[in-house]
C-alpha cells in the first residue's frame, strides 16, 4: 500500500454563505456595545461623508465680506415704511369718519328726510345741500344753500339772510329763521324749497360747538378779510384785520356771528353771510389740504354728537370729487329791503333782485351786478 497522502472529503448540507475551503475561516466577532449605543466591529472602514458643495472653493479662497446697504436703498426702505404708516393712519382716519356719519344720519330728524326731493347721482346730477346751523337756543343763525353742479362743473353757495320775510308754512309770513325753531329741519326745508323753488336733496344741521371743535381740530383756517371788523359778541369785544387772518375755533364762530361792525355801519344780515360763505370755503379747502387728511381722525372726533346729515359717507367722496373738477364758484345772497315789523327787524325780500340771483345761482344766466349799491341788495359773485 502507498503511504500517499489524500483528502477526505465528507458529505452533508453547506450553509448558503459559506464557501469551499472556508472551514477553518475564523469565527466572527460580534459587535461591542456601551450601553444603548453598538460601536462598529474592529476594523470596520469609517463611513463614507458626502463632500460638501461650495460655490466657490480652491486655495486660498475665503468667504467674501457682505458690502454695507447703499443709501438709495435705506432711502427706498425708509420711503416705503413711511408710506405703510401714513396708508394704516389714513384707513383708521377713514374708519373713525364713517362711524361719525353713520351717528349723524341716526340723529337726523326722521320728518326731514321725508321733506328732502328725491336724490340723483351726485356724480351725474345737480344736487343741493342746505346746511343749517343752530345756536344754542335751537335756532338756525345760518342757512345756506350749497349746489354741485357736475355738467356744468359749477359749485355755487347761496346765503339765506336769517331775518328774510317769507311764509313759514302753517305759520303765516314771518322771518326765515323762525321755520326751523318751530318745526326743526323739516319745515325749515320745506319754508327755503317753498320760497327759492329750488330742490333741495341734502340737508345738513351743524351745532356751533360743533363748528368750533371743527375748525380747532384743522388747527386753524385761514380767510381773507375784505373789511376790518370790531364787534361786541357775547358780552366780548372782537377785532378782525382786515386781509388774510387765521382763526381758531372760537374766532371762526364769532366771525360768522358778528351782526354789527363798529368800524363799518353798512354791515349786515347780509354781510353776515357773506362771511359765513367764506367758513364754508375755508373748511372745505382745508378738509382737502394734505395737512387735513392728515389730521382726519381728530375731525372726526370733534364732530361726532355736533351734526346730523341724511348724507352717506360714499356721498361725501362723491361730493369731494364734483367740488375738485369744479371750474366755477360763485357765492350768491337773496336781499331785501329792512323794514320793522310786528315789533321785530325783517328784511322785505326784492322779489325781481332774488329771482335774479337764483337764475345766476342755477347757471342759468350770466352774473350781473347788483341792481343797487344797498348793503342788502342780492348779488352774486365769483368766489
Amino acid at each position: 500500500m502507498s503511504d500517499r497522502p489524500y483528502k477526505k472529503y465528507q458529505g452533508g448540507k453547506v450553509e448558503p454563505n459559506q464557501e469551499f475551503g472556508a472551514s477553518n475561516a475564523a469565527p466572527a466577532v460580534a459587535p461591542e456595545r456601551r450601553g444603548a449605543i453598538e460601536l462598529p466591529a474592529a476594523g470596520t472602514p469609517p463611513p463614507i461623508v458626502p463632500p460638501r458643495f461650495r460655490l466657490r472653493s480652491g486655495p486660498g479662497w475665503r468667504p467674501r465680506r457682505r458690502q454695507p446697504r447703499s443709501l438709495k436703498f435705506w432711502v427706498i426702505a425708509i420711503a416705503a415704511i413711511v408710506l405703510f404708516l401714513l396708508f394704516v393712519w389714513l384707513a383708521l382716519s377713514l374708519l373713525a369718519m364713517r362711524s361719525s356719519i353713520l351717528q349723524a344720519n341716526d340723529r337726523l330728524d326722521p320728518r326731514a328726510r321725508t321733506a328732502l326731493s328725491p336724490a340723483g347721482s351726485i356724480l351725474s346730477d345737480p344736487t343741493a345741500i342746505l346746511v343749517i346751523g343752530v345756536d344754542e337756543r335751537a335756532n338756525s343763525d345760518t342757512l345756506q344753500v350749497i349746489r354741485f353742479d357736475p355738467q356744468q362743473q359749477l359749485v355755487a353757495t347761496l346765503a339765506i339772510p336769517r331775518d328774510l320775510r317769507v311764509a313759514v308754512p302753517g305759520y303765516g309770513d314771518t322771518k326765515i329763521n323762525a321755520a326751523y325753531a318751530r318745526g326743526g329741519a323739516a319745515l325749515a326745508l320745506q319754508t327755503v324749497a317753498a320760497y327759492t323753488g329750488l330742490q333741495i336733496d341734502h340737508v345738513v344741521v351743524l351745532d356751533f360747538n360743533g363748528l368750533i371743535g371743527l375748525v380747532d381740530a384743522l388747527g386753524g383756517i385761514t380767510i381773507n378779510n375784505p373789511h376790518s371788523i370790531r364787534s361786541i359778541f357775547e358780552a366780548t369785544l372782537v377785532k378782525f384785520p382786515a386781509g388774510r387772518i387765521t382763526l381758531n375755533g372760537t374766532e371762526a364762530l364769532a366771525y360768522s356771528r358778528v351782526r354789527k361792525n363798529i368800524l363799518d355801519p353798512s354791515d349786515s344780515d347780509v354781510s353776515r353771510g357773506q362771511r359765513q360763505q367764506a367758513i364754508i370755503q375755508a373748511l372745505r379747502s382745508k378738509v382737502l389740504s394734505p395737512g387735513g387728511i392728515l389730521r382726519l381722525r381728530a375731525v372726526a372726533g370733534s364732530i361726532n354728537g355736533a351734526f346730523a346729515t341724511d348724507l352717506t359717507f360714499a356721498q361725501l367722496f362723491e361730493l369731494v370729487y364734483v367740488d375738485q373738477r369744479a371750474s366755477r364758484r360763485l357765492r350768491c345772497n337773496l336781499g331785501g329791503t329792512p323794514a320793522p315789523l310786528d315789533g321785530q327787524d325783517m328784511l322785505i325780500p326784492d322779489g325781481s333782485g332774488n329771482r335774479r340771483v337764483l337764475g345766476e345761482f342755477l347757471g342759468n344766466q350770466a352774473v350781473q351786478p347788483a341792481a343797487s349799491r344797498s348793503m342788502f341788495a342780492a348779488q352774486c359773485h365769483a368766489a
